[in-house]
């Protein structure tokens, strides 16, 4: 090489450094950059701004992760008399692609990223099998993180004509659970019918009320065109109504990962270490849940084997992997008698062992679940856009729409 070469190359590089900042991207980019740049006083403060923009985009992606959760507690509300069997088969078709959405809510807290943690009740009202004293409302599942469970309590659900107490049904929810007292955690009531609001003895102007107090946001989601009585309730929760088709069934779009998807999530099940009293019966919940899904329809099966790739699908009140993510000293504060057999006996350190290869299973199993799943949404998107088809409204839509605007306001970002 002649030494005019290396001159070369170098005018080259100053030249287009600023086209390699965006290749390399990020840090490498901008330190780069500056390397060649700080030899040319003419761009010099060209790079630095550049440099100061590119680090500062960068450093969300670079926050620490948190150790702290944010809360989402959410109340769902659903009108179980005799016409609703499609507004139910919404809740339990849409419940893991909901939960997965809102798992993704980050706050940036102190200069780090901090996650959420989804907890979700279940009532139902308007059933003429629930007593005349309760207003004919039923607390089905207080406030709980075990998705599982609330996916067997919906799948339990049943219809019958009865009288819909909707202002009842919003008063119980907002009086009986246990709210977070954090201003910063976000609190729902997700309440679903289709019949005149304005029934049984608590006015919508009371329930808005009490709900306000709590700081609690009622979003209803009346099934069918707008009804007057649901607008102006509406009206008092400061909210819009929301209507949907209960009767529409999403559509499936077959995508080459599904079958992957679907094999990874049995998979992930035997890296499960059930302990406790209710562990064995907590296990079997959880292959009946993925039963339930794949009897809805491929589409929900996919989306609860997405969602078990999550740290929204957590487990630590039977799950000894989960436990020991939630408390460190968790294998030295619990007893041998409640440990799974495959750890009982052994010492510490043969536990840690056994625990460690779990772990890492279900870590690449994850790994795995991810990375098909970005795969199966870019091609769902193509599909999507060559049968130029807008999003269905639906249960999940909708209730999708209220969070996102809370989470605004709060400063949680998707």
């Amino acid at each position: 090489m002649s030494k005019a070469a290396p001159n070369r190359l170098g005018r080259w590089l100053r030249r287009h450094s600023l086209t390699l900042v965006a290749a390399l991207g990020g840090a490498a980019g901008v330190a780069y950059a500056a390397g060649w740049h700080g030899k040319d006083a003419t761009t010099s403060s060209t790079t630095t701004a550049i440099a100061t923009t590119a680090t500062t985009a960068a450093t969300p992606a670079e926050l620490p992760r948190d150790n702290v959760q944010d809360t989402v507690q959410i109340a769902l509300v659903l009108d179980t008399s005799g016409s609703m069997d499609g507004l139910i088969n919404q809740a339990r078709s849409h419940l893991w692609n909901m939960v997965d959405q809102m798992g993704r809510m980050t706050r940036v807290v102190n200069g780090k990223t901090r996650g959420v943690k989804i907890e979700l009740a279940l009532y139902e009202y308007g059933n003429d099998t629930l007593s005349q004293e309760s207003g004919y409302i039923r607390q089905v599942l207080p406030l709980t993180t075990d998705l599982d469970q609330v996916s067997e309590k919906l799948h339990a659900l049943f219809t019958n004509g009865g009288s819909e107490y909707v202002g009842q049904a919003i008063t119980t929810a907002v009086t009986s659970l246990q709210w977070s007292s954090d201003p910063n955690a976000m609190r729902f009531v997700f309440v679903a019918g289709n019949e005149e609001f304005n029934q049984g003895p608590v006015t919508a102007a009371k329930a808005m009320e009490a709900a306000a107090q709590k700081d609690i946001t009622v979003q209803l989601i009346y099934c069918g065109s707008k009804e007057p009585t649901w607008s102006a309730a509406a009206s008092l929760a400061k909210s819009d109504l929301m209507t949907i088709d209960q009767d529409q069934v999403a559509q499936h779009i077959p995508a080459p990962q599904d079958a992957d998807i679907l094999r990874l999530g049995d998979e992930l099940n035997a890296t499960y270490m059930a302990y406790g009293a209710q562990g064995a019966a907590s296990a079997a919940r959880q292959k009946g849940a993925d039963m339930s899904s794949a009897k809805m329809s491929p589409k929900v099966a996919i989306e609860r084997a997405q969602l078990k790739s999550k740290k929204s699908y957590k487990n630590d009140a039977w799950d000894v992997i989960d436990a020991i993510d939630n408390d460190k000293q968790f294998l030295e504060r619990t007893s041998d008698d409640k440990l799974p057999a495959e750890l009982r006996g052994k010492t510490l350190a043969e536990k840690q062992q056994i625990i460690a290869a779990k772990t890492a299973a279900r870590a690449e199993l994850q790994a795995k679940i991810a990375k098909l799943e970005a795969e199966r949404a870019n091609f769902l998107a193509a599909e999507r856009k060559k049968l130029n088809s807008a999003e269905e409204q639906s249960l999940e839509t909708e209730l999708m729409k209220t969070t996102k605007q809370v989470a605004g306001k709060k400063g949680y970002k998707f």
